[in-house]
């Protein structure tokens, strides 16, 4: 077993996907800014801040610090009341936590709705270290970004096992040389298989573990 897990939170840890895409695409469907069926996928690994510079080149007005506010109202509520583990989590992320392993999140969520969403759910406590792509200044889509964190740990590549829903950072994770786990979030069939391509593993369900 790795002596160190990193998850990802949308889609990995929590039921959060549907909330978030419906949040983060309101922007432009307040603004009546087309888009297609499949940027949920572009915009997921990069954060708010990434998002929304991809938001104003696509004509959404104001400053990307506006823009990224107007995601985090419509979202805050969501995940501090709303938004549950997946099935099978907690046990395992408890699991994890007492045979010895180091657990952390990598997300492209901010900490604003990041650590009221894991607070609330009764699991913040159990990492050693929460992080947004925010805390970096990079996305999840960039190599750049597992290798920042590896230097932070002072670990070895080789001690990690990395937890994603998402095709792009799991490839990504991949190429930067991480063990990569893919999860399952009722991802279309061509992304499921995909994911199941790329990754070292593909985790169905939580509860199986």
């Amino acid at each position: 077993m790795k002596k160190i897990h990193i998850f990802d939170l949308d889609g990995t840890l929590v039921n959060s996907m549907p909330y978030y895409s419906r949040g983060i695409l309101q922007v432009l469907d307040e603004e009546d800014i087309p888009y297609s069926p499949d940027l949920i996928e572009v915009l997921t690994p990069l954060g708010y801040t990434k998002s929304a510079q991809l938001y104003q080149t696509m004509g959404v007005p104001g400053t990307v610090e506006d823009i990224v506010g107007r995601i985090q109202t419509i979202l805050h509520h969501e995940y501090a009341h709303n938004i549950g583990l997946k099935p099978g989590v907690g046990e395992y992320l408890r699991k994890l936590k007492a045979s010895g392993c180091a657990l952390y999140v990598l997300t492209a969520s901010p900490h604003l709705v990041t650590d009221v969403c894991l607070q609330h759910n009764g699991v913040y406590d159990l990492f050693d270290q929460v992080w947004s792509v925010e805390d970096f200044g990079m996305s999840k889509s960039e190599t750049l970004i597992y290798d920042e964190v590896v230097r932070r740990l002072g670990c070895q590549k080789e001690d990690i096992c990395f937890y994603d829903d998402n095709l792009t950072a799991c490839t990504t994770a991949v190429k930067a040389g991480w063990y990569t786990c893919a999860v399952n979030d009722g991802q279309k069939e061509d992304i499921t298989a995909a994911l199941q391509a790329a990754a070292d593993e593909y985790i169905a369900t939580f509860e199986a573990l």
